[in-house]
């Protein structure tokens, strides 16, 4: 890709932009069901696309943007976390039972693909180890364990898993979104609300003026840097920082090299936050417009993924995919809700949408989700999952590799064991130290 090419792209993406703010700002329905003009926008390209209407070229580089971008955004919150007592609470709790929803989808969907491949003999070897990989961490992590499986000799293991990623993923977006909306009406959304009179000026049109907030606050004299090029050249040194730690460590250690690049940027976050609350230097971080640029960058992964939704990938096999696909994620979200409402204290409802779009599609489903049930980015549930992201890739970006090696190797016992100990344990942790009496 070209920087010319790069381009031309983000003038489809900001006509896409455009057209799904129109289509948003006339249709009140839509705005009444709150979701965000990023997600409209994808639809619309998924519709005018190749794969429906055929009126517009979606670029196949659209495909590659969210992973690529994602790291910007997870960097974004943890430069921007907050530490404290309170809110370090708000991080383990919601760690325990990101962990603890891995574990169980492999605790389910294993025996559950195992059984339905006796009704259906014709299903890939070990297809239900694919579901873990294929909604908790998308289609990178589905290609990497369908190809381990594929290798091992499970024919069509690679293809099963772009699928479940697939349905997935379109289950994060629609299905989160009746989520959203049943939470907000239900009351259980901290910064949004249904407003008595029936009208929110917030969906629509221009913001009264005590609605309007600036989008950051110049740090530096812009007569050395502009201010929003400085908080963005942090942001990206975090990200080349936390790689050259990578690549060094990987120079006594290889295995450490594997590590998913988007902790690259959070690592090195992590480290450079720290070093400037010790010098007392964080003074030149500005929240706010650290916030809008993963705000910004986050709508640009929302609208290339929801246009990029393979449609195709869903036709042999339909109903056994059907009822796995419903009954893990339908966990998942069973899961989610429960502990979240009794062992989150804050924000239960902003984590619970964020684990389901997560563990669902991908991390920025997650946070696609709780940017439509937060749309000011106040709540700390994309802060919890930057730190679960953190602490759990290492273990979590191994097993691609691992679980298909002990399944194909006849040591199905010891993937179920992985599971309970990921998968019950945490959730018992959650349940001891953090579940709110009565």
């Amino acid at each position: 890709m070209t920087f010319a090419s790069l381009l031309t792209d983000m003038q489809l993406l900001g006509a896409l932009m455009i057209l799904g703010f129109i289509v948003r700002e006339f249709c009140k329905p839509i705005q009444k069901l709150y979701i965000p003009t990023s997600m409209l926008a994808g639809f619309i390209a998924l519709l005018l696309g190749q794969q429906v209407l055929g009126v517009l070229e979606i670029p196949k580089s659209f495909g590659s943007y969210a992973g690529a971008l994602i790291g910007v955004v997870l960097t974004c919150i943890v430069f921007g976390i907050t530490f404290d007592k309170e809110r370090l609470r708000n991080y383990v709790d919601y760690t325990c039972i990101c962990i603890a929803i891995w574990g169980m989808q492999l605790l389910v969907g294993l025996p559950l693909g195992d059984f339905l491949a006796k009704i259906w003999p014709g299903l890939p070897e070990g297809w239900g180890l694919l579901g873990v990989f294929s909604f908790w961490g998308g289609h990178g992590t589905a290609g990497a364990a369908g190809t381990a499986l594929e290798k091992l000799g499970s024919e069509g293991a690679l293809g099963m898993g772009m699928i479940l990623s697939t349905l997935g993923l379109m289950a994060a977006v629609t299905v989160g979104m009746v989520m959203v909306n049943w939470g907000i009406r239900k009351g259980y959304a901290a910064y949004t609300k249904v407003p008595a009179s029936g009208y929110d000026p917030t969906l629509g049109g221009v913001l009264p003026k005590d609605k309007q907030k600036p989008i950051g606050v110049t740090r530096v004299s812009t007569s050395g840097i502009n201010a929003l090029i400085f908080q963005f050249a942090m942001i990206m040194f975090c990200m080349w920082f936390g790689g050259i730690i990578i690549k060094g460590l990987a120079l006594v250690y290889a295995p450490i090299g594997h590590i998913n690049s988007m902790v690259y940027g959070m690592l090195g976050a992590a480290i450079v936050r720290y070093f400037m609350w010790k010098t007392k230097t964080d003074g030149y971080l500005d929240k706010a417009a650290v916030n809008n640029i993963s705000g910004m960058t986050l709508d640009i992964i929302i609208i290339s993924a929801v246009a990029t939704i393979k449609l195709s990938l869903v036709t042999t096999f339909i109903v056994p995919i059907l009822i796995y696909t419903i009954l893990v994620l339908g966990m998942t979200m069973a899961i989610g809700i429960f502990f979240c409402k009794h062992c989150c204290k804050h924000e239960w409802f902003e984590k619970a949408c964020c684990l389901f779009g997560m563990a669902s599609g991908a991390v920025p489903t997650g946070l696609a989700l709780v940017r439509a049930v937060d749309p000011d980015g106040k709540s700390s549930a994309p802060d919890a999952q930057g730190i679960a992201s953190s602490f759990f890739s290492p273990v979590f970006g191994t097993m691609p590799v691992i679980l298909p090696a002990l399944y194909m190797a006849g040591q199905m016992v010891y993937c179920l064991g992985i599971g309970v100990g990921l998968g019950i344990v945490p959730l018992a942790i959650a349940w001891i130290l953090f579940a709110r009496k009565g």
